[in-house]
């Protein structure tokens, strides 16, 4: 039997075993599967997401929601869009993400953490209490909206473009950033990501949420970065030239602010985080040059290329045995919350959040042998419904996935981006005819079959079917209606000053 003194010390060393002590989650907005530099054998050599991702541990089964505010959201408070009402991109209307919910920074705050949130919300502001400073966060500087002008920062009529200091900063405190117009939002926000990291005093746990502009459309950067990349890419294909000097700004602006982190003393004390809000829009959703190969569908689809993401993740203390590794198990944006309250050495308290859809995944990547984990933290993945409002999909641990009322989109493929190193490359040729199958179901095998090119008859599979029946039924049992626009409040309109137009609520 242990002495109690040997217990006590054994206790003593897994209480003070080394954590991760700041967050940094970053969102890169629109990023097709195939369009980082450790996916395409560098036709972007984007070398600081690589280096986090070829460092850590890269998540092969990594699923987000089909359109941007349904991901933001999932990933903000651990819920599925089946829970929170949102299963679309927000437009001018007055709906945002309830206020009941309890954000990721609220539950680090409560834990001692300082929390900034930098670029995109797009969460709702059709009132103040939506906006990101009455979230939890201690300062925001970016844009409410889905999109705008890289420069100009305009869209919907008026200026979009907030730096707002301290927590629940509205009338009177908010401020709008003219003199920053005519400067890449990319460039801004991680200026401003540097200049918190530098007041920023490392005793105390950080949270910064940085969810870049780039990749979504309109396509724009600067001549010089699309020069840097040029060469790299067929002049005809103009786009993802433009495209690559896009996630190139970003990546560089991301490299600033891991350099800052270090510079600071707290690069080693951070765990860092980025996904992409939804697969790549290759061809609708408004489509700046992305690849999702070898997946099938767009954006705004439940196909794999609409939901199946690029996401990782690095700490320079986990173990050596897991760096550079990929997981193979099912990840999903709802399990960044518990996975990195777990990853401080924390946990929720009884009813802190409502019910969360997210699973820790911590001690599985903490353990993770690049091999299908042997009691998986999650078993299946809820996909929700597309743009055209088509669905539910669901897929279990096996790959088996069931699409119900159609995937949604073009449904086309992305072409390869060559010269490509994906590990899925070459097993994919030309659309194959289709097996019979119902009109409104259809089953595939999206681990034998990645790019969901040959559908299996549904009646040969029937205890398949049941089976992932039964997940949709599970969902359906507590969802809750598409958030609708607030009758009470009129409608949208830009808000005037003496310097111009600008976006903002208008429903106080």
């Amino acid at each position: 039997m242990l002495s109690i003194v040997y217990l006590v010390t054994l206790l003593g060393i897994a209480s003070s075993a080394k954590k991760p002590r700041h967050v940094l989650l970053t969102v890169v907005d629109d990023l097709g599967f195939d369009d980082l530099g450790f996916r395409n054998d560098n036709q972007i050599p984007t070398v600081n997401f690589n280096f986090i991702a070829q460092n850590g541990i890269i998540l092969d089964n990594y699923y987000v929601q089909p359109s941007c505010s349904p991901t933001r959201a999932t990933i903000m408070v651990g819920r599925k869009p089946v829970h929170t009402g949102i299963n679309f991109w927000i437009p001018n209307i007055a709906i945002g993400l309830k206020l009941e919910e309890t954000t990721f920074a609220d539950v680090l705050n409560k834990r001692g953490y300082t929390s900034h949130a930098i670029g995109k919300w797009h969460l709702g502001f059709f009132k103040t209490p939506y906006t990101p400073t009455f979230r939890g966060f201690s300062s925001f500087y970016g844009y409410y909206e889905g999109s705008e002008d890289y420069f100009q920062h305009t869209t919907s009529g008026g200026l979009d473009f907030h730096d707002e200091i301290g927590q629940n900063c509205g009338p009177g405190c908010t401020k709008l950033a003219w003199s920053d117009q005519g400067t890449y939002s990319s460039n801004l926000f991680a200026a401003r990501a540097v200049s918190i990291i530098e007041a920023h005093s490392a005793d105390t746990p950080l949270f910064m949420y940085l969810a870049f502009q780039a990749v979504h459309a309109p396509s724009q950067t600067t001549p010089e970065y699309i020069a840097k990349y040029a060469q790299r890419i067929n002049e005809s294909d103009h786009k993802r030239q433009v495209f690559a000097g896009m996630i190139g700004a970003a990546d560089e602006g991301f490299g600033n602010v891991t350099n800052a982190l270090k510079f600071k003393g707290m690069f080693a004390d951070t765990v860092f985080i980025v996904t992409t809000d939804n697969g790549g829009p290759t061809t609708e959703c408004s489509t700046t040059g992305q690849s999702n190969f070898p997946f099938r569908g767009s954006k705004c689809s439940i196909w794999e290329g609409g939901t199946r993401g690029t996401g990782f993740l690095y700490w320079q203390g986990m173990p050596t045995s897991v760096q550079g590794t990929h997981y193979v198990g099912l990840t999903h944006a709802a399990d960044w919350l518990p996975t990195v309250v777990a990853a401080i050495g924390s946990s929720f308290t009884p009813n802190e959040t409502l019910p969360l859809d997210g699973v820790n995944l911590w001690d599985a990547l903490m353990a993770n042998t690049g091999v299908a984990p042997q009691n998986p933290p999650r078993t299946e993945i809820y996909y929700g419904i597309n743009q055209q409002k088509g669905g539910p999909a669901v897929r279990d641990i096996a790959g088996h996935k069931l699409i119900i009322g159609g995937g949604g989109g073009k449904g086309q493929w992305s072409p390869e981006q060559l010269p490509n190193t994906s590990t899925l490359t070459g097993m994919f040729t030309a659309p194959v005819a289709r097996a019979p199958t119902p009109a409104n179901v259809q089953l595939y095998n999206v681990t034998a079959d990645p790019g969901e090119r040959q559908p299996l008859p549904t009646d040969a599979h029937a205890a398949v079917v049941h089976s992932l029946q039964a997940i949709v039924a599970h969902y359906n049992a507590t969802k809750v209606p598409q958030q609708e626009n607030d009758p009470s409040c009129p409608n949208y309109a830009p808000r005037t000053s003496a310097k111009g137009p600008w976006v903002g609520p208008w429903c106080d």
